[in-house]
């Protein structure tokens, strides 16, 4: 293989590395979100109650799923892109031999 072709290889899988890392911070902080944030009916009576109360922490739980799922699609990116960078890597070896 062409030393230059190894070095794209190279470079692109590195590309896709920080490409999964961006996306798995994406993913934590998704988690972090809801954290604090009441969801469930009852949990906020201290200092809000009745219909509103409620309706607003079955949006909050429907919110609360959304984000989690796409916390789980940014993980499973990032699986994809490590997965990926691991092929060009051994491409690239596979050339310079």
């Amino acid at each position: 293989m062409d030393p230059l072709r190894s070095r794209e290889l190279l470079r692109t899988a590195h590309e896709k590395e920080a490409l999964a890392a961006n996306f798995e911070t994406h993913a934590e902080r998704l988690g972090i979100v809801f954290a604090d944030i009441p969801t469930n009916p009852g949990q906020s009576n201290g200092y809000w109650k009745g219909p509103a109360a409620d309706r607003y922490a079955e949006h909050a739980r429907r919110l609360r799923r959304e984000l989690d799922e796409l916390a789980e699609s940014c993980l499973a990116t990032a699986r994809n892109l490590r997965r990926q960078a691991t092929l060009l890597r051994q491409q690239a070896d596979q050339g310079s031999e």
